[in-house]
């Protein structure tokens, strides 16, 4: 498969242009920068392009020539990252969520893909590349059909739904293995470093699925009923599936929450524990240290300076000293 996000050899007329594809009864055939236009005037069929948005000739091709609303074309080159899905003149426009395709470090990267749809005309873009893009490629590869565009845009949004299920996964095994750990009381200094990465992506995915299962399921309403039937259909389909994934994500969060707290609970008690015992020591050497003070005063009437035998006697004051606070602390309670 040819590399999804990089730049046809020769663009030709369509600067940033990544990929162009034309459908024909749901099949897909690549289409060279130079045959782009005379495919664009061909009946029956319609046609997917995929810009990088940071390339300035795109973002004024889009601007400029394409065939879509002026309402789509704002969306498109819109520095806005809301999620947003609206009706245009014969199809919807938006901006959806996807995770980055190179994320190498395992961040989890967010990215925007931009899009607008219509029976003849799929005109997409992003800034970084996308996961979903490059799967669906592959799908595409693969002979999958596509019946139109919607079914296009369905199946984007699904290998986004794939992926965010892969990476719950992993954050539940990561969160299990932390959760055996705190059960175990075994908790070795990495454990916070871990844990708070994988309640940050919790965190970030689950904005994103709420947004986006909230698009989806006020597009499949009954009252929708301006829009086209399959719109409603495949907006019914994925407003179910983000539902279920994003409880999924909730719950994983939640988790994330609560071994937090309950490794911080942990830490703070190690933390006493050992200042317990630290205030203790210190207890027991306040008094030796004062007798050693006191001795160590230069005054010619000082006890035990005649004769010998004046140090162990100054040491066995300060043990006895040492002693009756210890005494005086487990009368007190206070030492265990």
């Amino acid at each position: 498969m040819l590399d999804p996000d990089r730049n046809s050899a020769d663009s030709g007329s369509f600067p940033g242009l990544n990929f162009a594809y034309r459908f024909h009864d749901g099949l897909a055939e690549r289409i060279a920068p130079a045959d782009l236009r005379r495919a664009l005037k061909e009946p029956g069929g319609w046609t997917w392009l995929h810009f990088s948005l940071t390339d300035e000739g795109a973002r004024n091709w889009i601007g400029q020539e394409a065939a879509i609303p002026d309402r789509a074309k704002t969306i498109l080159l819109s520095d806005d990252e809301h999620l947003v899905l609206e009706p245009i003149a014969g199809g919807i426009a938006g901006v959806f969520a996807d995770l980055l395709r190179d994320d190498q470090d395992k961040t989890r990267q967010l990215g925007r893909l931009r899009f607008a749809l219509t029976d003849e005309l799929v005109v997409s873009g992003r800034r970084s590349a996308l996961g979903a893009i490059a799967r669906t490629l592959e799908a595409i590869d693969a002979g999958k059909r596509f019946p139109d565009a919607v079914a296009l845009l369905e199946t984007i949004v699904s290998h986004f739904a794939d992926a965010v299920a892969g990476v719950a996964g992993e954050l539940a095994d990561t969160l299990d293995l932390i959760e055996d750990h705190v059960i175990d009381n075994v908790i070795p200094g990495d454990e916070p470093q871990r844990l708070a990465p994988a309640r940050r992506t919790a965190v970030r995915l689950h904005r994103q699925l709420a947004t986006l299962r909230l698009l989806f399921r006020r597009w499949s309403l009954p009252e929708q009923s301006e829009l086209p039937t399959r719109i409603g259909e495949a907006a019914g389909r994925l407003a179910q599936r983000l539902d279920g994934l994003d409880h999924e994500i909730a719950a994983i969060q939640e988790r994330a929450r609560l071994l937090q707290d309950e490794i911080g609970a942990k830490l703070a008690a190690a933390t006493n524990r050992n200042l317990y015992v630290l205030t203790i020591v210190t207890a027991l050497l306040l008094p030796p240290t004062l007798v050693a003070g006191l001795f160590g005063m230069n005054f010619a009437d000082l006890p035990f300076t005649k004769g010998t035998g004046g140090f162990f006697w100054a040491l066995a004051v300060a043990a006895g000293s040492a002693a009756t606070v210890y005494v005086f602390l487990r009368w007190l309670r206070i030492m265990r």
